[in-house]
């Protein structure tokens, strides 16, 4: 959470995130142009542009059309003038990343996590921030890093409640990486923070609202609507693996029966393709995990799918069925521009979309399907890192002169 600021600050404050994101969404304009859009005075706007143009925010880059006047000199944002961090937890490895102000990835690296603790967790990310940042460059580094982690995430505490698949209760992780780094810590679930990402991304083609599924070991969704997360009463809304798809299914680790996760997330296609080689050993699996059949992955369904196995293809077509249920309502219920799968699993799950537009057509209403677009992530498997980052960039004009 951010430091609270006197009145005459908090002002100031609040002119220059004015001016701050003028800035960035015009990239240049005059200051008599950015007295007009922000609704402030050529004083006040005078002001803040020596203090941005100082503080290396803005350049100068020639002059613009005169008015009648003298030409205004324009001023250009300068998104290389300071980084954020970002990092996402998966499984046993950070996935790190800087970026500049437009969330553009100016580095990356991988921190894997030895041991299965909060603290070897939290070790690994601290080591990972070390060896990333190291000789950055002239830009400054935000004092703060975005964390998306799996589990039940409250925001506002900072604390990860329960994540069943690391075995984690009721963590300060937030307090805990803030101790480990020096650095402001932000957290939120993983699925939410790639929902960020695709909103900062998505904002040039206009998309304000859309959900965003991350399916991996488990499946969950990141809601944004109106340009804001969805976060719910305690943080945990869009815990879409948690929906109800087979009354009587297979029982999940909540204590639930036939919870969507048990059906389509990684373990659970991989589980399924195992049960059905069983039946049918001639099918192109047995050739893709050499005859192992422990190492069947979603990967390999859905590429033995796209080279024609029928025992895949059957398979592909029940894992969008089940997901068609869960997207259908989805549609129904928030009436979104743009659904995205992403995750481990989303990501390569190309193979699914036909027929996961097939079943929404099929069940949802004609009138919200019309507006929404399905299709899988473009940002590769950096989309959550860069949400997390994105929960810093959220912050920027106030973190860059806190420094």
């Amino acid at each position: 959470m951010m430091q609270p600021v006197g009145q005459p600050e908090l002002l100031k404050e609040i002119n220059r995130l004015r001016a701050f994101e003028v800035l960035k969404t015009e990239r240049v304009v005059s200051r008599p142009g950015l007295a007009e859009r922000t609704g402030l005075s050529r004083a006040t706007v005078s002001v803040l542009a020596d203090e941005l143009l100082a503080a290396g925010l803005v350049e100068e880059v020639g002059l613009g059309a005169s008015t009648g006047g003298r030409p205004p000199m324009l001023l250009q944002f300068n998104p290389a003038a300071a980084y954020a961090l970002g990092a996402r937890m998966s499984d046993h490895v950070w996935s790190l990343v800087v970026t500049d102000l437009d969330a553009q990835v100016v580095r990356r690296t991988e921190a894997y996590i030895s041991g299965e603790t909060p603290a070897a967790a939290v070790d690994a990310l601290a080591g990972g921030i070390a060896s990333l940042t190291e000789g950055l460059g002239p830009g400054k580094l935000l004092p703060a890093v975005g964390l998306g982690t799996p589990g039940l995430v409250d925001v506002r505490s900072g604390i990860i409640e329960t994540a069943v698949d690391v075995h984690w209760y009721k963590v300060p992780i937030r307090q805990m990486a803030e101790e480990a780094t020096g650095l402001q810590a932000l957290v939120a679930n993983r699925s939410k923070v790639g929902a960020l990402a695709e909103l900062w991304y998505g904002a040039e083609e206009g998309i304000s609202d859309l959900i965003y599924i991350s399916i991996g070991t488990g499946v969950a969704a990141g809601i944004v609507h109106n340009g804001e997360l969805l976060l719910g009463t305690n943080s945990s809304a869009g815990e879409l693996g948690h929906v109800t798809i087979l009354p009587d299914g297979p029982r999940c680790p909540c204590g639930n029966r036939g919870c969507l996760q048990q059906l389509v997330s990684g373990p659970a296609i991989a589980d399924a393709a195992r049960a059905r080689l069983r039946e049918d050993p001639t099918s192109l699996l047995q050739e893709l995990c050499g005859r192992y059949p422990e190492r069947i992955s979603a990967e390999m369904v859905f590429r033995a799918a796209e080279q024609g196995d029928p025992l895949a293809q059957n398979l592909v077509s029940d894992v969008a069925s089940y997901l068609g249920i869960a997207v259908a309502n989805l549609i129904n219920l928030f009436n979104p521009q743009r659904i995205i799968l992403g995750g481990p699993i989303g990501r390569v799950g190309h193979v699914l979309l036909d027929p996961l537009r097939d079943q929404v057509r099929r069940r949802a209403m004609a009138y919200p399907r019309s507006a929404v677009e399905i299709t899988t992530n473009d940002l590769g498997p950096d989309t959550a890192a860069i949400g997390a980052a994105v929960l810093v960039l959220q912050h920027a004009s106030e973190l860059f002169f806190a420094m």
